[in-house]
């Protein structure tokens, strides 16, 4: 994290990671992060390989007024193997510091 904090949930490991911490997701394991939060928050994500640096690259924006592409992102998510499951949903009362 580079300011703020998130919440990060990976298979049955989650953690609400702050500014100059860090959470490695290893590659195959169903993730998600949120920010749940009044301050705002920015991360770093570093992806190997580089299947997911294509997918923002391609559909996400700088610009919050544009349209989401979510029919491309959905289409390219498929096509490096990843798989998209939506909200954490109950996730959000499990975090817990570490």
């Amino acid at each position: 994290m580079l300011e703020g904090e998130s919440t990060v949930w990976a298979d049955e490991k989650n953690a609400i990671v702050s500014a100059r911490e860090s959470f490695l997701v290893i590659a195959s394991t169903s993730d998600t992060i949120g920010v749940f939060t009044e301050k705002p928050a920015s991360g770093l994500v570093v992806a190997a390989p580089s299947a997911f640096a294509r997918l923002i690259a391609i559909v996400g924006t700088l610009d919050e007024t544009e349209p989401s592409h979510i029919k491309l992102f959905e289409r390219i998510w498929a096509d490096i193997g990843d798989e998209f499951f939506g909200p954490p949903g109950a996730l959000l009362s499990t975090a817990t510091k570490t």
